[in-house]
């Protein structure tokens, strides 16, 4: 049952790539969630079992060398205790189309921030305040004493950098980071 649930799935698989059609599109779906999640539970249950479970851990530890980042190894932890996070569906609506590829969504996600950020959203009183404020000439004199104009010695700076570690906190919680610094 489950070689014949892989097939009749990879097959209208193939057939969406070669043509893509909105009737081929629909069958794939229709055969990727018959029964819902327990058909999808199922096939993805078929699909790991016929792997050698052997071959898929050591493919899976192999990702782990000296360079590999702490964040990557605890997920790795959390994903072999079987604390795995929700599987994400990329999909948004809008105007009741839905919208399925990144680069689309990163569009529609983006054409909605221009418009809502827009001038044309402004009440008139507000956009007659802005122009104003806006035409005023900046009064910036700096007398450049502060202390963070202060010179500093070539050995202050080798210190500070040999100190600080990979990233760094910089103004207003920003992440740095300092490895091209050190450089």
């Amino acid at each position: 049952m489950c070689k014949e649930a892989i097939k009749n799935r990879r097959k209208a698989l193939k057939r969406v790539k070669t043509n893509p059609t909105a009737e081929n599109v629909e069958h794939y779906k229709i055969i990727g969630w018959v029964g819902g999640w327990v058909a999808v539970c199922h096939s993805r249950y078929c699909i790991k079992t016929t792997k050698p479970i052997l071959q898929s851990w050591q493919h899976f530890v192999s990702k782990i060398n000296s360079r590999t980042s702490i964040k990557k190894v605890w997920s790795m932890v959390h994903k072999i205790a079987g604390n795995k996070s929700a599987t994400v569906i990329h999909c948004l609506q809008v105007d009741g189309d839905e919208v399925t590829e990144l680069t689309d969504i990163s569009n529609k996600i983006g054409q909605t921030f221009s418009n809502n950020s827009s001038a044309e959203n402004y009440s008139s009183k507000f956009q007659s305040f802005r122009s104003q404020a806006e035409s005023r000439q900046l009064k910036f004199k700096s007398s450049n004493l502060e202390s963070h104009n202060d010179f500093f010695s070539i050995q202050e700076l080798t210190d500070a950098v040999s100190k600080s570690h990979d990233t760094a906190v910089g103004l207003y919680d920003i992440q740095i980071n300092t490895s091209l610094v050190k450089h």
